[in-house]
């Protein structure tokens, strides 16, 4: 699937941060890990996720929102896990969001 990268934001974040835009572009979800999630907390509907992919010799966080659209990459160390203390790792929540994104994997 392809993303869209036609906002003023992405596309200068791809060009301040030199990102190959064609590897960025072609999601893949088999290849790409899944970073997290984001959702609203009043009704747990996704809201974006942010996914690693490796291109050559660096690993990029792609955010994905709302209609397949690309809203910002990130060049990160290949040690970073996305984890600060605000983010959601067990509980309801969690367990919700995981349900929707196993749904959605599916389909």
């Amino acid at each position: 699937m392809e993303l869209k990268a036609h906002g003023g934001h992405v596309t200068e974040r791809l060009r301040q941060r030199g990102a190959p835009v064609d590897e960025l572009t072609h999601f893949d979800p088999a290849s790409w890990n899944l970073v997290s999630a984001e959702v609203r907390t009043d009704t747990g509907k996704w809201v974006a996720s942010t996914w690693c992919v490796r291109v050559g010799t660096r690993d990029w966080w792609v955010v994905v929102g709302l209609g397949n659209a690309l809203v910002t990459v990130i060049g990160v160390d290949p040690w970073r896990k996305g984890q600060g203390e605000s983010i959601v790792t067990d509980g309801a929540l969690y367990a919700f969001v995981d349900g929707v994104n196993e749904r959605l994997m599916r389909a």
